[in-house]
């Protein structure tokens, strides 16, 4: 690397020195060299996040199996329990009861019709759509 000296003088008659530096002149072969040297290196940061990104979202089909022979043996466990049986049993009865959803949604009619009460109307039937 060879450097250049810059010495810079005052325009004035004392001619004092303001400033002196040394300035590197890099040949081309040395510019080449520098500028291929940063291309590897960036390309190979970049090929190392896709292979980690790569082995990431390989895994998700490991773990979706792992998860699911565990939701399996724990569903297995709680079918053998029949006092478990019937705690189920009682969940899925208080979840649909009926006189509570009509409940519900009367509530909700009244409220898109703004009304206070639900004097006006009876619902009579509910059905479920698929």
């Amino acid at each position: 690397m060879l450097f250049r000296s810059e010495i810079i003088f005052s325009n004035d008659m004392f001619m004092d020195v303001e400033s002196v530096s040394m300035n590197p002149e890099s040949t081309m072969g040395e510019l080449m060299t520098k500028a291929a040297l940063n291309t590897v290196i960036g390309m190979g940061t970049v090929f190392a996040v896709l292979i980690l990104i790569s082995l990431i979202i390989s895994s998700f089909g490991v773990l979706h199996k792992f998860q699911e022979r565990k939701e399996k043996a724990a569903a297995k466990s709680v079918a053998e329990s029949p006092a478990a049986q019937s705690a189920v049993r009682e969940e899925i009865a208080d979840e649909t009861d009926d006189l509570e959803l009509a409940a519900v949604i009367a509530a909700a009619v009244a409220a898109c019709q703004g009304a206070a009460s639900t004097d006006g109307f009876v619902v009579r039937s509910i059905r479920r759509r698929a």
